[in-house]
């Protein structure tokens, strides 16, 4: 019986998955050639490579190029093309430039008048966008979205076909994320056997750290769309606005156990969607619905997927005017998948579902096209008129750090934002603004998106929250997806001011060639200096390293020659030069100077007026550190590869990937630095043996810092490295005895009294799904050289710790009081109590070492500018205040 059995499992599992693929009683053109014919399979029956996949757009353009037009439009970092393939009528592409002039016309309607609308609206197509795969490890997408385009090519003689595309204009991008793709399927064809293994703990379907779904950095690039990090994102912004798509759809996998999730989306809602639109999406939505049922597949809606936060692929273009949509398949993380109860989901599944799905969205376009467009115009125009309320204007003034006012600029302005900068000094609100500051209108065609990015909080319906504090005392978890708090002033630690009036005087429109030039540095006979505190300066240091100059940082101020610099100011003094002439070094000062874009000035005396002198212990030596960063289990990837992308490519300094379990080996002893990302059970992966080799390095002269889970590590018993103690919740109560089964009685009067005997005994704070808290700086400390205050931090999680006592080291950051600790989000007020005047980041002593703590990682996502000087601080001055490299 149990061969028989294995004999049925082997015949069932080498079906053809690609016969379940397909639209039924369709006829379809030979002269369009099959995913069979170019690649070697049929869709659904191999995970088809992201090569294989720009193969075939490639053939489907060359066998109707009438029909389409092939753009590539990023790379990834290991230099894969990510490409969209248009799809419509003969009349439609061959009509492109009017297309996409057209939409920009829609998009920034501030003086369209009502005849030239209604002759764009009679004569545009919906331009319909759908996106597969921006998570490389949710497979099914991508072949899903090449039979899409086979089927709008090949289908002959159908009705429906020729009537979606001679009123839409379709878009498909198969394969958003190349090199997580290829991540997976090259883990996927190193353990396939001659069977699909559909166990939930076979190995071709349980994927090794970091797995695929992030791209080479390791970033979530569905969480990028706010940042704006990634080559790849960054395409496909500037893609977007390019033809303003109608509906943008992006399709994912999720769960083996689930079935398939589509609009409309759960609460909360942001409150920068309109009812309006919020319609659309369910009309779109209720046909895809019809779509299913007549196929016969199970689908829910209205659950798990919020759509409050900006960055994923669905919301951002939501606050262009679209109707933006993610699609969720349940995943068979291979050719077959299988669940709980005992079925079976297979690649095919998925790619079938998908497809369905994108032929149902076009045929929605295509229905809706004069709504859709019409709908577009009125949200973009109700935002020129102020519809949305707000601020008018905010006021960048270009004061602290013009360079960083510079680079905000430019970010706004490739998420389709209007800036305008003055060309003469002015005031407004209450705000000086130098020329050269920058304004930004929410009176504009983007204003919604303007709003939500800037203002302080995008407030969850006061319903929402209600329910989400009854659940939490019922014990029942929250309903949230992803963090609540984002203002981008914010994370980029900028003095951002709402302001309720338009801001007069002469001010030109911001563009994207508009350059940050800096004054070069003169010809110094003793000294450059560059005043620390900006993200430029850190460039110029880590460059300054990399070309070996000698450079020292101080950590005490300093006048010279009239002017006061702050502590942190690094000083390149000629005399430590002496193998360059004074011509030579100056050039390379030069030349890091308009690369980093950093203020450098240079002296000719070294005479300090008041405060240290340059041959003070104050102002010690900046080596160039060796850095290793924790790699692999059992670091989280995605902070890994965030601290691995802001050293790397924000500051152009190479860092070495180093796996846990190999961190107790001699050769740790060449490096200088470690960087323990977050993550957890660092200790079991280093065994005792580890931990102790860790600890040694440290107390001879390394420098350890750990971020958010690691300090956890850091400070556990078994390490001892960090004398942090993490806290319980508030008035958790204590344990019983051991031995005690009984309990001191308790009078229960009325319902609030036992919903209090009812509340969980929690040992851990309230989990925060992740909010910007404000925190302030020790300003005497190292560590917090030439940092504004207050400082940001997104904080997602429930690690809270007491202060270190003096003794023990330093806390040299740490969170604001409870009235002002919230800077962006919704906060429960336990937590709001709890994490007031804690510690944001700690330094302790090891030996001759030292040890920094983060216990949030300042490196989230990859967007938070504003705490770059502080992580640099860290990694950079580190060193130089151990006995190590003085």
């Amino acid at each position: 019986m149990r061969s028989l059995m294995s004999l049925l499992f082997l015949v069932l599992f080498s079906l053809p998955a690609a016969a379940t693929v397909g639209w039924p009683d369709t006829d379809y053109d030979p002269a369009i050639p099959t995913l069979d014919e170019v690649v070697g399979h049929a869709p659904g029956a191999r995970l088809t490579t992201s090569a294989d996949a720009q193969r075939y757009l490639a053939a489907l353009a060359e066998a109707a190029p009438e029909r389409t037009h092939l753009v590539e439009y990023a790379r990834s970092w290991q230099g894969r093309p990510l490409s969209y393939l248009l799809i419509a009528s003969p009349e439609r592409i061959a009509d492109l430039e009017a297309i996409r002039s057209g939409m920009k016309r829609l998009a920034h309607p501030r003086d369209l008048d009502d005849a030239t609308a209604r002759s764009l609206i009679d004569a545009l197509p919906a331009v319909v966008w759908l996106a597969y795969g921006v998570h490389g490890n949710e497979i099914s997408s991508t072949d899903a979205a090449l039979h899409t385009a086979y089927h709008l090519l090949a289908a002959r003689d159908d009705a429906d076909v020729t009537r979606m595309l001679s009123e839409t204009l379709v878009a498909i991008d198969p394969d958003q994320n190349p090199d997580g793709r290829e991540r997976f399927v090259h883990h996927y064809v190193q353990t396939e056997g001659i069977a699909p293994a559909a166990s939930a703990i076979a190995a071709e379907r349980r994927e090794p750290w970091p797995n695929g779904r992030s791209n080479h950095y390791l970033f979530d690039m569905n969480r990028d769309w706010l940042g704006l990090t990634q080559p790849e994102t960054r395409g496909r912004v500037a893609t977007f606005q390019q033809y303003f798509p109608l509906i943008h759809a992006d399709i994912h996998e999720m769960g083996t156990d689930t079935s398939y999730y589509f609009p409309p989306p759960a609460e909360p809602f942001n409150p920068h969607l309109t009812p309006a639109q919020l319609e659309r999406l369910e009309r779109v939505g209720r046909n895809i619905g019809d779509h299913f049922d007549r196929f016969g597949f199970d689908y829910f809606t209205r659950e798990i997927f919020d759509a409050l936060y900006p960055g994923y692929g669905d919301s951002w273009p939501a606050f262009q005017g679209a109707v933006g949509m993610t699609f969720e398949m349940a995943s068979a993380r291979g050719l077959a998948g299988e669940r709980r109860d005992g079925s079976v989901v297979t690649y095919a599944d998925g790619v079938q579902r998908h497809f369905v799905a994108s032929i149902a969205t076009v045929d929605a376009a295509a229905r809706l096209r004069r709504e859709l467009l019409e709908g577009f115009l009125e949200y973009r125009r109700s935002a020129v008129r102020g519809a949305h309320g707000g601020p008018r204007e905010y006021l960048l003034p270009a004061t602290r750090d013009p360079e960083a006012a510079h680079a905000f600029a430019q970010r706004l302005l490739a998420h389709g934002i209007e800036v305008r900068q003055t060309g003469s000094a002015t005031r407004a609100c209450n705000v000086d603004l130098p020329a050269g500051s920058y304004l930004i209108s929410s009176r504009q065609g983007a204003g919604r998106l303007v709003r939500t990015l800037l203002d302080d909080d995008s407030p969850m319906a006061e319903a929402f929250v209600a329910e989400q504090e009854r659940r939490r005392a019922r014990g029942l978890g929250v309903e949230l997806y992803d963090i609540l708090g984002w203002a981008l002033p914010r994370l980029y630690n900028l003095p951002v001011t709402p302001c309720d009036r338009a801001v007069a005087g002469d001010a030109r429109a911001v563009t994207a060639e508009d350059a940050f030039e800096v004054q070069p540095p003169s010809r110094a006979d003793v000294a450059y200096l560059v005043p620390w505190g900006t993200r430029a300066a850190g460039r110029f240091l880590t460059a300054a390293l990399r070309d070996q100059l000698v450079i020292r940082g101080a950590d005490a101020p300093m006048t010279l020659a009239g002017r006061e610099y702050a502590r942190g100011t690094l000083v390149i003094r000629v005399a430590d030069h002496p193998e360059l002439s004074a011509a030579a070094l100056h050039q390379r000062v030069s030349r890091l100077a308009a690369a980093s874009r950093a203020e450098v000035l240079a002296l000719d005396s070294s005479w300090s007026t008041a405060g240290t002198s340059f041959g003070s212990s104050n102002v010690p030596r900046l080596h160039a550190p060796r850095i290793a960063l924790a790699w692999d289990v059992p670091t989280r990837s995605l902070s890994a590869g965030h601290t691995r992308h802001v050293l790397e490519r924000q500051f152009g300094y190479p860092v070495e990937p180093v796996r846990v379990a190999h961190l107790g080996a001699p050769e740790l002893d060449r490096f200088d630095v470690l960087i323990l990302p977050d993550g957890g059970h660092y200790g079991a992966v280093l065994g005792q043996a580890g931990v102790e080799r860790l600890r040694d390095w440290t107390r001879r002269g390394g420098t350890l810092i750990g971020l958010a889970g690691a300090v956890d590590f850091l400070a556990s018993d078994a390490a001892r490295l960090l004398p942090a103690q993490r806290e319980m919740a508030l008035n958790t109560a204590e344990a019983h005895a051991p031995g005690n089964d009984r309990v001191a009685g308790m009078e229960i009067q009325n319902a609030d009294s036992l919903a209090v005997a009812e509340a969980p005994s929690q040992a851990d704070p309230d989990w925060i799904p992740g909010v910007v808290m404000r925190g302030h700086v020790d300003p005497d400390h190292w560590l917090t050289v030439g940092l504004a205050d207050p400082l940001y931090f997104i904080v997602e999680g429930n690690r809270v710790y007491r202060p270190l006592r003096q003794e023990q080291g330093a806390n040299a950051v740490h969170f604001a009081d409870r009235k002002e600790l919230l800077a962006s989000g919704h906060l429960w007020e336990e937590n709001r109590l709890q994490w007031a005047y804690k510690p944001a980041v700690m330094v302790a002593s090891e030996g001759a070492g030292v040890v920094v703590g983060f216990t949030t990682d300042p490196n989230y996502r990859g967007f938070m500018d504003g705490l770059n000087v502080l992580f640099i601080n860290a990694v950079f001055r580190g060193p130089a205040h151990t006995d190590r490299l003085r």
